[in-house]
């Protein structure tokens, strides 16, 4: 049996660009709604059946740097013309997708996130007195999350 994998060595790749630098990625989860079904004359102990899958959104979190990638991305939907109401397109949404290496630097586990895109952008608290790195983070919604073996 070998050791688990550390959740500190991973890197995150955007269809176009790849980034090692994000601090935490959190949301790596899916749901099936439970559905309770009685059939008639067997009311005492009811079938569960699966049902809809749902996505948890995707958050991602580093420090702000000079790179403008992710937040180019994010302006495709952000800034957004009204008057060509440019929601409607399908442009914006990429396929992203997290490595996590092991020691040696390997990739060992990959989770896709399918259909992405950015729901939200936030950047940290501007304090004079503090001395951390400036937080940005991104939350991405999807349509699918995939884990698999590498």
């Amino acid at each position: 049996m070998s050791d688990p994998y550390r959740n500190f060595k991973f890197e995150v790749e955007a269809e176009g660009f790849t980034r090692a630098g994000f601090q935490k990625v959190t949301g790596l989860k899916r749901t099936v709604e439970q559905i309770d079904y009685r059939e008639g004359g067997e009311n005492e102990t009811p079938h569960k059946l699966s049902g809809q899958t749902t996505f948890e959104d995707v958050t991602m979190e580093r420090g702000v740097t000079e790179d403008t990638d992710f937040i180019d991305w994010c302006n495709l939907i952000f800034n957004v013309d009204q008057a060509e109401g440019a929601q409607g397109d399908d442009n914006y949404r990429k396929t992203v997708i997290i490595y996590l290496k092991d020691k040696a630097g390997n990739r060992k586990v990959k989770w896709t996130i399918f259909k992405a895109w950015p729901k939200e952008m936030g950047d940290g608290d501007l304090d004079a007195s503090a001395n951390e790195v400036l937080i940005e983070s991104l939350v991405l919604a999807n349509e699918g999350i995939k884990r698999e073996k590498l």
